[in-house]
């Protein structure tokens, strides 16, 4: 074939993995992309490399087909307490004070992402840490998400099953405590398993922060040996978006060989000699609310469905507006700005009476990981209108991140009582009955929210998902529901 038309196709593909996951294949490594590219094409039945591009290229490309490339193209080379200065820094001068000042303030609560997290060794050393330095672990509530691209990895990582090759460096009895020999193989203790949360998550396409992936609120976020693979714009969008998915005053926790540090500004680096760890300043402390009590009966009966709709006011031409208080704190969480939306919204005299400032406010008190607010702001909104089935859902997410399993549940159920279509709380009502093992539950609501999900337009936006496509959770919903099944 022409030399330069297969240059020609190369540079094409190689845009198409940046555009769609993120991954950057300058000139230089265009060789390596070809030989990924011939493997693949030999396993999935290809004539050769130059035919599997073109099929890439030219057909619609779902999460499926996004996941088989990531199968090829995305080796994480990964192993327990790798570059072990970061977690020594963890355990020593982080964690202790993060771990007393929750205690101090009776929320005893950690949020932890381990993003681009490969076949898992990463998350499961972290919940090995967080194990070994609280004594009352249990009462704890300890979200660990793990997240990766490379779905062959992602099973391996909820198998739970390492070779030696996975524990070079490890101390012995670490090994000994908290894994079990499985013939040559060694099986992460159970206890050290529930701690970790595992899930799809392409951090060049995918939502962050968000309630409804849980990547919102984090104390600690792990992001290693992944931005290399970016285009310098990728990777500042991705820490960005990290950056909004931490608290006030959380941390980062990088690779010594990425990147500068004006690469992660407005982070600053904490300044440690051996491992690069960033940290998000800290803004004004949060205003809590100074707004009358809430009736002490949480569950205030449902008023009747069936309501009179008043009839429409005369048409009136009126100048445009000025952006009200909701508008522009709309805007400001739309990039990232919480500390500054919450703000303007506290300032609103009319905040108590707005359920939908309220139901913002929530959010945003989410994503700085003050669930407490997040939960008060929720129940605020719903006491102004509670026939807001996405008020009952939001509330659910957030119910949901403070372990209140059974709370979330019946929010949920409530949102689908008010909107038997509220395609969200179905998926969400599978996602908990998943967790708590109920699988002919779950795939009841899997089919419910793809019958629905099959009616709308793949390219529209659902309502309240944070921009998320009707396609995209299509294909989310139909990942999750094959593996309920297997």
């Amino acid at each position: 074939m022409n030399q330069t038309l297969v240059h020609s196709l190369i540079e094409e593909f190689s845009s198409f993995l940046a555009t769609r996951m993120g991954l950057y294949y300058p000139v230089e490594r265009w060789g390596d992309l070809d030989r990924a590219v011939t493997q693949m094409a030999a396993e999935l039945g290809y004539a050769d490399a130059d035919a599997c591009m073109r099929h890439f290229l030219s057909t619609p490309v779902d999460r499926a087909e996004i996941e088989t490339l990531a199968s090829y193209l995305t080796i994480g080379e990964t192993y327990f307490f790798r570059e072990p200065a970061s977690f020594d820094a963890l355990a020593t001068r982080i964690l202790p004070g993060l771990i007393t000042q929750r205690r101090q303030a009776h929320s005893r609560y950690l949020r932890i992402w381990s993003a681009a997290c490969s076949t898992g060794e990463e998350a499961y050393t972290m919940a090995i840490l967080l194990d070994r330095l609280i004594p009352d672990i249990r009462q704890w509530n300890i979200t660990l998400l793990a997240t990766d691209i490379n779905p062959r990895s992602l099973r391996k990582a909820i198998d739970g099953v390492y070779g030696d090759w996975s524990f070079r460096g490890i101390d012995p009895e670490i090994k000994k405590t908290y894994f079990t020999p499985r013939g040559s193989r060694f099986e992460v203790a159970p206890h050290i398993r529930r701690m970790v949360s595992f899930a799809y998550h392409n951090l060049a396409e995918d939502q962050y922060p968000s309630v409804h992936n849980n990547t919102n609120g984090m104390d600690i976020i792990f992001c290693r040996n992944v931005l290399m693979y970016f285009s310098m714009d990728r990777a500042r969008q991705v820490v960005t978006n990290l950056q909004h998915s931490l608290i006030d005053g959380g941390w980062l926790v990088a690779a010594s060989v990425e990147g500068s540090a004006e690469l992660f500004t407005p982070l600053s680096n904490i300044g440690l000699t051996d491992a690069t760890i960033y940290r998000k300043a800290a803004a004004v402390p949060l205003v809590p609310f100074t707004l009358p009590p809430l009736p002490e009966s949480e569950e205030l009966p449902l008023p009747p469905l069936a309501l009179v709709p008043s009839p429409p006011p005369p048409l009136v031409v009126e100048p445009e507006p000025a952006p009200s208080p909701l508008d522009r704190a709309m805007a400001l969480y739309q990039r990232g700005d919480n500390a500054e939306a919450i703000a303007l919204l506290l300032d609103d005299p009319n905040l108590a009476a707005d359920g939908k400032a309220l139901t913002l406010l929530a959010r945003l008190y989410a994503n700085e990981g003050r669930l407490d607010l997040a939960d008060e702001c929720c129940r605020r909104a719903l006491a102004v209108d509670r026939l807001a089935p996405e008020r009952h859902y939001l509330l659910a997410m957030i119910r949901q991140e403070c372990g209140d399993a059974r709370g979330a549940a019946d929010a949920l159920k409530r949102a689908l009582f008010l909107d038997p279509d509220y395609i969200l709380a179905h998926v969400a009502l599978a996602g908990l009955a998943v967790s708590d093992g109920r699988k002919a539950e779950a795939r009841r609501c899997y089919r419910n929210a793809l019958t629905l999900l099959a009616t709308l337009d793949p390219a529209g936006t659902l309502a309240e998902s944070d921009g998320l496509t009707v396609g995209r959770l299509m294909e989310i919903v139909r990942v999750a529901s094959a593996e309920v099944a297997a």
